[in-house]
């Protein structure tokens, strides 16, 4: 946790959101770690902008209409936070294929959830380096702060230091 996972899946979201791109529809979905389908489906349907019209049907309704609309789509699905793998057929979301040119991307902290969502490309992220630590905490302080008092330098660098290169912490 706090190594970047939600920050470059952020990062992607924003990037198709804003610029025109090849997917019909682009989904973020935060899962988290009490996994509920309901919530997941309900995410998928704002995004659709049709959740005020399902808002009282069953899961399998939500699915069926989920599936119906996603098959004629392109569509980018966002699942941050994954802490177990995703039973994608009673959300409703058509597994990704060549022909339909789909996608799923997923953040997990865990390689177990990566084999049981059968990833075709897994990404690992690691700390940052001592340097790159202390780069980026600079950039966030500014360079005026940290020049103010040279306890307040020698103080910088230790706590740079006790993040231990997670980006979420410094």
């Amino acid at each position: 946790g706090g190594v970047g996972k939600t920050t470059l899946l952020a990062r992607i979201n924003n990037k198709f959101d804003k610029e025109v791109n090849e997917f019909d529809v682009v989904i973020w979905v935060v899962v988290s770690k009490d996994l509920q389908y309901k919530v997941i489906q309900d995410q998928i349907l704002r995004r659709l902008r049709a959740d005020q019209e399902l808002e009282k049907e069953t899961e399998e309704k939500k699915a069926s209409f989920i599936d119906n609309i996603l098959r004629r789509k392109k569509f980018i699905l966002l699942l941050d936070d994954l802490w177990s793998a995703v039973d994608l057929n009673k959300i409703g979301v058509p597994r990704p294929t060549q022909e339909n040119g789909s996608k799923i991307v997923f953040t997990t902290r865990s390689k177990k959830v990566c084999r049981d969502m059968e990833a075709d490309d897994e990404l690992k992220m690691d700390c940052l380096s001592t340097n790159e630590a202390w780069e980026l905490f600079q950039n966030v302080v500014g360079e005026a702060p940290l020049k103010k008092d040279p306890e307040i330098l020698t103080l910088a660098e230790k706590i740079s230091k006790k993040c231990h290169g997670f980006p979420l912490a410094l």
